[in-house]
């Protein structure tokens, strides 16, 4: 199955935007609120940038299939912005070739894998955040990080199970190298923000 492949065929990929991103701040509940703009702002570029496009890539059976309209969150990361006082009109362009998929479903949905897999661990990282004293009462501006509540499970398996169903076997290459490729994106911004 191809989401089997997927996590073991981007796991280093995976590794390096987790140290980019906090993880280790998060976790230990040291989060600053400087760390977690970037965080936003890093969502929010690469989200603007390729959210739509990705789902209108997707031929209708498939976003169907996804609810894709359901899995949108660039408005959740405006909430957030404005929240934190982050003017998007003001954020950097980007200093490197934003890779995007060609209008091919393995290659759509292993974009998409990295975008919905971020969202996986988003009850995770608000749980630390909110327990993070600098946090405190600041629910507001985490709407990112909870934004399928408690739909969170079904919504991940639900993905999964479209995306190993509607990549063949002889697309996993193409996937796999769309879903790393899509990381790149992230820990290139996470660096060109550092």
């Amino acid at each position: 199955m191809i989401a089997n492949l997927l996590r073991t065929e981007t796991a280093e990929r995976h590794k390096t935007l987790e140290s980019l991103m906090f993880v280790h701040e998060i976790m230990n509940n040291s989060l600053s609120i400087d760390q977690y703009k970037k965080l936003l702002t890093v969502n929010y570029i690469i989200h603007q940038k390729l959210e739509n496009t990705l789902a209108n890539m997707l031929d209708a059976d498939t976003a169907a299939a996804l609810e894709m309209n359901r899995r949108l969150k660039l408005s959740a990361l405006e909430k957030d912005l404005n929240y934190w006082g982050i003017d998007n009109l003001t954020l950097p362009g980007l200093d490197f070739e934003l890779y995007l998929p060609k209008k091919n479903t393995a290659e759509v949905l292993g974009a998409l894998y990295v975008l919905e897999g971020a969202t996986l661990g988003g009850n995770v990282i608000k749980k630390h955040i909110l327990a993070n004293p600098n946090f405190k009462d600041q629910e507001g501006g985490l709407n990112y990080y909870g934004v399928y509540g408690d739909e969170l499970s079904t919504r991940w398996k639900k993905f999964v199970s479209v995306l190993n169903e509607r990549v063949e076997e002889a697309d996993y290459k193409h996937c796999i190298n769309s879903a790393n490729q899509t990381f790149n994106n992230l820990i290139n911004l996470s660096r060109q923000l550092s």
